[in-house]
């Protein structure tokens, strides 16, 4: 192993420090196995805590496991502390309206925060190495970026470190084959079913046979010169920000292409997910009137009154034991075991029936509360006369009793609007079918808990 070039690297950007109590990305493959390995040969001269933290995706059934197990005893016979976490990512996309690739990522950074905040920790070491740059550089480039996003791979970014992202992917294979280091194998690296894999596997190999042998050379170079072409024009984002809030004012004075560095650079402070689209809605945000927010991630939204920016937490709040939601129209959010969304109807959109579907009267920016039923609940149910209990409801509609706390109430004003899934209220019902759709699903429990395995 070339300790040198770890060295400079840390020199340079001073990713480990005495005493760091870091957290490893530890998937069991080569490069996160390499890294261990590399931190291991300066953890006593530097004072390292080390901890591990595995992510079981679920994708490949028998090998996931497996891969934990190797984790987990690796830990052991390294006495090393092990945090291991189950997700359902395929049910995780699917719910969050994501990819299975983005889903992954959205997930692993979660619960490394989590982790490292946990056990106390001052870093968290990720395995990207020098051909991970090239592939994500040539990935952004294939589906759209800004500047910002063509730099590639950071090194450090807040308390995330990459202390191998200088190393080729062959030399790490090389070090561990010949140490006779175990590592595990991700057969899914080698299908075609993602485009990183292809870019991989195909459009790179073919790029260095039938074009440039030395490609991956030219793009790491072609990378540092858009770093140091990014660091000129880069604007300082303290004059544009105060207390994590962008002034609209100072940002509309800039060109448009410096605006979009800006709000990639604001962005990233909360590690929201950046592509160009994103920042041309935000920029398009910047330039409406009055109060107006969209959808940031599935933590936050980004919120633009009148001359500033923010991003705000989506809001989840403890009441009297009950978990309470708000729902802004448009938009959707998670209430426990289901995915409530509101819609706006458009014009000439067929509409579709069903018990998982309501539409009523409502407006656009309308905020519903979304929560489960109290003692004295009454509404109007559609199809019924006068007032009912929702309490006299389920028991009409057989209902059982350990059930009927989970059953999402969507109220407007206080006043209920739907029970999800169930029956609407006639007060609101849109009979024409022309302005708001809300629709619930049930989504399968997923397991979010990190756990230490002993």
């Amino acid at each position: 192993m070339d300790l040198k070039k770890f060295e400079r690297l840390n020199k340079e950007k001073k990713l480990i420090e005495y005493g760091d109590k870091i957290v490893i990305a530890m998937s069991g493959g080569p490069d996160s196995i390499f890294l261990y390995n590399l931190l291991k040969k300066i953890k006593d001269k530097m004072d390292l805590k080390i901890y591990f933290a595995h992510i079981n995706h679920c994708l490949r059934g028998k090998d996931s496991d497996g891969d934990e197990n190797f984790v987990i005893n690796l830990g052991k016979s390294e006495d090393i502390p092990v945090y291991t976490k189950k997700v359902d990512i395929k049910g995780y996309a699917k719910l969050h309206g994501l990819s299975e690739e983005e889903a992954g990522r959205e997930v692993r950074y979660g619960f490394f925060r989590e982790i490292k905040d946990q056990v106390g920790g001052t870093k968290v070491a990720l395995a990207h190495n020098e051909d991970d740059v090239v592939e994500t550089f040539m990935f952004r480039l294939i589906r759209g970026t800004s500047f910002k996003g063509l730099e590639g791979i950071p090194v450090m970014r807040e308390f995330f470190i990459r202390p191998v992202l200088s190393y080729r992917k062959e030399e790490i294979l090389k070090y561990l084959d010949e140490k006779k280091i175990t590592y595990c194998i991700d057969k899914t690296n080698f299908q075609e079913v993602y485009t990183r894999n292809k870019i991989r596997l195909n459009l790179i190999p073919s790029i260095e046979k039938e074009y440039n042998v030395n490609f991956k050379e030219k793009i790491i170079n072609l990378i540092s010169d858009i770093g140091e072409f990014n660091g000129i024009i880069n604007s300082n984002l303290k004059k544009y920000t105060k207390n994590d809030i962008l002034d609209v004012r100072e940002l509309k004075k800039e060109e448009k292409f410096i605006q979009r560095t800006i709000i990639s650079e604001y962005l990233q402070r909360f590690d929201i997910s950046v592509n160009r689209n994103k920042i041309l809605e935000i920029q398009k945000l910047i330039y409406s009137d009055g109060s107006k927010e969209i959808s940031g991630d599935y933590r936050y939204r980004i919120k633009k009154t009148y001359d500033i920016l923010e991003v705000v937490e989506v809001e989840k709040v403890k009441f009297n034991d009950q978990l309470i939601v708000k729902l802004t129209i448009p938009g959707s959010i998670l209430w426990n075991d289901y995915k409530i969304s509101a819609q706006l109807i458009n014009e000439g959109q067929k509409p579709k029936e069903g018990k998982n579907k309501f539409y009523c009267k409502l407006r656009k920016d309308d905020v519903l509360t979304v929560r489960s039923r109290k003692n004295g609940d009454k509404f109007y149910p559609v199809g019924m006369s006068g007032k009912k209990k929702l309490k006299d409801l389920f028991i009409d509609l057989k209902i059982p009793k350990e059930e009927r706390d989970s059953i999402p109430i969507i109220t407007n004003l206080d006043e209920i609007l739907w029970v999800g899934g169930i029956r609407g209220d006639r007060r609101f019902e849109d009979l024409k079918k022309q302005t708001v759709k809300l629709r619930i699903e049930k989504i399968e429990e997923v397991d979010f808990s990190g756990k230490q395995q002993q």
